[in-house]
């Protein structure tokens, strides 16, 4: 996929923890071995469910900024 034409793309390679995302959304990923956005949309999603640190709130927040970003095409 070409990322060089949508500008948002490159917050998917920053570190999650310099993104505007709760505490609590930052914790869940690093506990579940996600250290930016891309390593996120790089699993599949049905395998998210089944890791011992995921909830439904962490995945909400997580879309609802992939959203706000225009990004949530990623995720089709």
């Amino acid at each position: 996929m070409d990322t060089s034409s949508q500008p948002n793309y490159f917050l998917l390679n920053l570190p999650i923890a310099e993104l505007p995302l709760s505490e609590n959304f930052k914790l869940r990923s690093k506990l579940m071995g996600f250290f930016t956005l891309q390593d996120i949309v790089g699993t599949q999603q049905k395998q998210l469910h089944m890791l011992d640190d995921y909830s439904e709130h962490w995945y909400f927040e997580f879309v609802d900024f992939l959203r706000r970003k225009d990004l949530l095409n990623l995720l089709g």
